[in-house]
């Protein structure tokens, strides 16, 4: 993989660390994690809970998978066939949906619950489907990169004003401070000059919100205001004349390419 074809979040954060992080990431071959599956299931449940059978198989507890021992016994007792038949029969149903257990089920249930009726949440509509689109695809050109993401929600809250909000997931961490400290360490200050890209160009209105919560079901909302955009557009456009060097001269380089690019970004 020789060029950077697009842009996103991911991939600009990924280049602020070197090149060659940029590299891995497109390159490897992504194995989801309980975290992401979680993740992914809280967003179903919130944003789309019509897709969820679609797209989620909840595994009975009683169902076993069979050992390896099992598997390739020589003579497998008939509760170890029936074990492997029974298996092999959930297995076939599953296709290429996500499998989590019913705990993991009932946590995002609960945490999806303390999302909608957190005060911002609810008074100001956010989750209302009349008032606002889910999981929307955004594509723009910018500084000669093509930009992808996914934005969680955007609409027009109660009061009328256009509102882009993003629902993260952040562990052991709520209330202002942490939450804030978060959203600077995972640089989501740039996903929000992202998002807000085309509203801001042309200086129309939109307010962005990070619906940060914890694992607990705490809910902290935390706006990203213009001005923080504006010094992340900062990052950004350095980022954008980076990865047109990068096309120049290739992924390969380490942390040591932005030692080597003392002076070469002029903003």
């Amino acid at each position: 993989m020789n060029e950077i074809t697009h842009l996103s979040f991911s991939r600009l954060k990924a280049l602020s660390h070197s090149p060659l992080c940029l590299k891995r990431y497109i390159e490897q071959t992504r194995t989801s994690t309980k975290a992401m599956d979680e993740g992914t299931l809280l967003d179903c449940i919130l944003f789309e809970p019509e897709s969820f059978h679609d797209r989620f198989f909840i595994m009975p507890d009683h169902i076993k998978k069979p050992t390896s021992a099992q598997i390739n016994a020589k003579k497998p007792s008939a509760e170890t066939l029936e074990q492997i038949a029974v298996w092999e029969g959930i297995q076939s149903r599953i296709g290429k949906r996500i499998v989590i257990n019913q705990e993991q089920y009932n946590d995002s249930t609960n945490i999806a619950e303390s999302v909608r009726n957190n005060s911002t949440v609810a008074f100001q509509g956010l989750l209302h489907p009349d008032n606002f689109e889910f999981q929307v695809t955004t594509e723009f050109f910018y500084k000669g990169f093509k930009h992808k993401g996914i934005k969680d929600a955007e609409g027009v809250d109660r009061n009328g004003k256009r509102v882009i909000w993003d629902l993260k997931r952040m562990g052991a961490r709520s209330g202002e401070q942490l939450v804030r400290s978060q959203i600077r360490h995972n640089q989501y200050d740039l996903q929000a000059a992202i998002y807000c890209h085309k509203f801001d160009e042309i200086n129309e209105p939109v307010d962005y919100f990070i619906i940060a919560v914890d694992n607990e079901g705490y809910v902290t909302p935390f706006r990203i205001s213009r001005d923080a955009r504006e010094k992340a557009r900062w990052q950004w456009n350095r980022l954008i004349a980076a990865a047109h060097r990068v096309n120049m001269e290739g992924l390969d380089m380490g942390p040591e390419f932005w030692a080597d690019s003392e002076g070469f970004f002029d903003f």
